[in-house]
């Protein structure tokens, strides 16, 4: 079987790349979207810029060098494109880092042109090594709860570290005039450089899509969950869960003295006081009107949920003056769903209300 075209296989990857890296600095001008997009063109443009390079014949120590910097800083530019993506500072120390070691690993070593193929086998090295870094970099800082197309970014940047590995090997044990440094990695992009650009492209989307999923469960003014949300909760719940219905004392008089925009700045308030009151792992709902609904999941007993009512009573609400009133109930072992805690917890409230206001009832 004869082996694949090594000039034809390193034009087509820098043609792909060149094409990725316009569309990228395209879309940046086009949507903006911060750092992300233009981060992720230019990485693609040095690296054809760097295949451009490496065409040219007796390059000399000076330019070669910069080549393998090169190659080294497409990693480098995922990574900030990444960290840029995600909100955090785009650039650290190691990951400047990178692309300079890339180079030196060469330079250390091919001084002479008798030891110029042991620096591109140390630049290779150091490439594997490099490429496995940022890898795990990206599976380890979003994990399994990361967006398909993050995770699926992960796996393709690890699936390059196998064709530096191969290659050093073949470079290491066969000597029959075939640059396989350079021909293995080539091989690799053929079958990962498309896709890994592809998942580049599909996390604006992806996540815009998630937001969009996200804003229908939930309430617009205040961020607690709608009563679609309720739902996604109630599928989620696993064990017997405790439900506080609340709502604010005289609120319709509050509307009707003072206006819409005074009862909806106190039930932002509300909101803002119960999620910081209410423990890690529960779930506030806003069920309509001035009525909330604080789910606990796995509440432990009647008297804990009394609890904490008593203490949403006391902390959630911050506006001097306004009370709020709660009726609080638990959910049974036997029962589907949330709906019979529900409505004993809203005759509770009732309760609460008939027995004078700003109180409990559970």
């Amino acid at each position: 079987m004869p082996l694949p075209d090594a000039p034809t296989i390193h034009l087509c990857t820098l043609l792909a790349s060149a094409a990725f890296g316009a569309m990228f600095v395209a879309l940046w001008l086009i949507r903006g979207r911060g750092a992300y997009y233009l981060l992720c063109g230019a990485g693609a443009l040095i690296y054809a810029a760097t295949l451009t390079g490496l065409l040219i014949p007796d390059r000399g120590l000076l330019l070669s060098t910069l080549l393998f910097i090169g190659l080294g800083a497409y990693n480098s530019f995922l990574l900030a494109a990444v960290r840029a993506f995600e909100g955090k500072r785009v650039m650290d120390g190691w990951i400047v880092a990178l692309p300079i070691l890339s180079g030196a690993a060469f330079g250390m070593f091919a001084f002479s042109p008798e030891t110029v193929s042991m620096g591109q086998t140390a630049n290779s090295v150091f490439l594997g090594f490099s490429t496995l870094a940022v890898g795990l970099v990206l599976v380890r800082t979003r994990g399994s709860r990361a967006p398909r197309s993050r995770r699926l970014l992960a796996i393709f940047q690890l699936a390059y570290v196998p064709a530096y590995v191969i290659s050093v090997m073949l470079a290491l044990s066969i000597d029959v005039g075939i640059d396989w440094l350079a021909l293995v990695p080539l091989l690799s992009d053929q079958l990962l450089l498309g896709v890994l650009n592809i998942a580049l492209l599909a996390m604006p989307g992806e996540q815009a899509e998630a937001a969009l999923s996200e804003a229908a469960l939930k309430d617009p003014l205040t961020g607690a969950w709608n009563r679609a949300g309720l739902a996604t909760i109630e599928k989620a719940l696993r064990e017997p869960a405790g439900v506080i219905v609340f709502d604010v004392d005289h609120f319709k008089e509050i509307n009707d003295r003072h206006g819409h925009a005074a009862g909806d700045a106190i039930l932002i308030a509300l909101v803002a006081g119960a999620k910081a009151t209410l423990p890690p792992g529960s779930h506030l709902v806003r069920l309509g009107g001035d009525e909330f609904a604080a789910v606990l999941p796995g509440l432990p007993d009647i008297e804990t949920g009394r609890e904490m009512a008593e203490r949403l009573r006391k902390l959630a609400m911050p506006q001097p003056g306004c009370t709020i009133s709660l009726g609080m109930a638990r959910s049974e072992r036997s029962e589907i769903g949330l709906a019979n805690a529900l409505s004993r917890a809203d005759d509770r409230l009732y309760q609460a209300k008939s027995a004078g206001r700003n109180r409990v009832a559970a």
